[in-house]
């Protein structure tokens, strides 16, 4: 007998966890449509050489690819996706003369990573991923933190803070200090400072290229370390590094950017604490050359950032001659669920379908299946007991599953055309009513159960 389990990494979702996943999954699309994205998909196989060229994806990611051979196959040729970002700069080169620009989408799916299994982490996750493709303004930018902010509000997200960088400051920082060349492994050991300390990441920085490390001295080390911590807070912030970083053009053009950024978002109703500046912030996947994003859980920074994302100028120019510049940003559904989960923020006992419609013995199956049809047409989710067992059982199996309401009707009922409304919660019962009410009737329990808290 074949051991039932799954392999590491992956997990089966049980109702109770699927449906809040798919809720929140509605939220997102929601908020996305609003501000005009539209859906693509793109498959889960892409040819290797798309994930892995020039840019694509950092060190760290490529060797967690998940490479796939189908029987026969050659090795080496296909991979599962590790991300929606590169398949999306794939299919807008392809369909580039089709899209019109700027192109808004979004795209919803698992991508694979062969990492090490954590709280959060997974080797199969879904990303909620929303970009545009073909501007260069701030205000595409700021549009990517303001859709963050709304999806999380939206979805009930409380204490969340998006923190907010860009690329230009950190490439000016290295300027300043004569380390122009060094930026991958430089922002590579950044983006591990949260998670490892100063300490760990100095070393880091100190050790030589050819050790994995950025060759920088010890006093170079500590003057990036100490910009990185020091850079954090608000607005004022990027003054204090105006006055540091004055001579690189490109730092002061990255400053002024997340000014207007911030700018945007405070016109548009985004509370204050609800950004912050981070002159640490790198984001590990090389193909940013902008803002990036990271937000965060106050009490779960452990989980890590639940969004990110950023401006990525440069990636199309793996497929196409045409400068296609963008900005975007991914929400990690299931390390977000998982952080809601063990916060206790997660309601799992979430009512889909309200009334339960028993098959009572002795009855037409006729009857039950058109009841509860009608109450579908009526906008009310309704599902038919398949057996004609004790009534008692039924409305016992509609409870445990979270059905608020039971429509019986018996032999004497059906031939006087009658239904009794059970209320599942309370036992209450009102028998008699016409067939020719059903609709209104349960909608009226419904209601006045929401209202009392039942089924919340």
């Amino acid at each position: 007998m074949i051991d039932p389990r799954v392999a590491s990494g992956l997990r089966d979702l049980p109702p109770a966890a699927a449906i809040p996943r798919e809720r929140m999954l509605a939220q997102f699309r929601a908020v996305f449509s609003s501000f005009g994205f539209v859906p693509i998909e793109t498959p889960h196989i892409e040819r290797m050489e798309v994930l892995t060229g020039k840019g694509a994806g950092s060190d760290e990611v490529l060797r967690q690819i998940f490479e796939v051979t189908n029987k026969g196959g050659t090795p080496g040729e296909l991979a599962l996706r590790f991300d929606l970002t590169v398949p999306l700069a794939r299919f807008v080169a392809k369909h580039e003369n089709e899209l019109g620009f700027p192109f808004k989408r979004y795209a919803i799916g698992s991508v694979f990573r062969g990492e090490r299994p954590a709280k959060g982490r997974f080797r199969e996750f879904t990303q909620c991923d929303f970009d545009t493709i073909g501007s260069e303004s701030p205000l595409a930018d700021a549009e990517t933190a303001l859709v963050i902010d709304r999806a999380l509000a939206g979805a009930g997200v409380a204490g969340f803070t998006i923190a907010l960088n860009h690329r230009g400051i950190l490439d000016g920082l290295l300027e300043t200090l004569g380390l122009e060349g060094r930026g991958g492994p430089v922002l590579r050991a950044l983006d591990r400072l949260a998670k490892v300390g100063r300490e760990s990441v100095a070393a880091e920085l100190s050790r030589n290229a050819g050790q994995g490390g950025a060759g920088l001295a010890p006093d170079q080390a500590a003057r990036v370390l100490d910009f990185a911590l020091q850079g954090r807070g608000g607005p004022e912030v990027l003054e204090t590094a105006a006055q540091t970083l004055g001579s690189s053009k490109r730092a002061l053009a990255g400053l002024e950017n997340l000014r207007n950024i911030l700018d945007l978002l405070g016109s548009a109703g985004v509370p204050t604490g609800r950004t912050s500046v981070d002159l640490g912030l790198a984001r590990g996947l090389d193909y940013y050359t902008g803002v990036v994003f990271e937000t965060t859980v106050a009490g779960w920074e452990r989980f890590g950032s639940v969004a990110s994302g950023g401006r990525y100028d440069d990636l199309a120019s793996l497929f196409t001659t045409r400068r296609l510049p963008g900005v975007g940003a991914s929400i990690g559904l299931d390390r977000l669920l998982a952080l809601l989960e063990e916060a206790g923020r997660l309601i799992k006992a979430q009512v889909e379908t309200p009334v339960l419609v028993g098959y009572f013995p002795g009855t037409r199956p006729t009857t039950p299946f058109q009841l509860a049809a009608r109450l579908r047409a009526a906008g009310i989710g309704a599902e038919v007991y398949p057996e004609p067992i004790s009534i008692g059982k039924q409305l016992a199996h509609g409870s445990t599953r979270g059905r608020l309401l039971g429509v019986i009707v018996g032999p004497d009922e059906e031939a006087n055309e009658t239904f009794n409304l059970r209320d599942l919660v309370s036992r209450h019962e009102d028998r008699g009513l016409a067939w020719s009410v059903l609709e209104d009737s349960v909608a009226s329990a419904l209601e006045a159960m929401r209202q009392g808290g039942a089924g919340a």
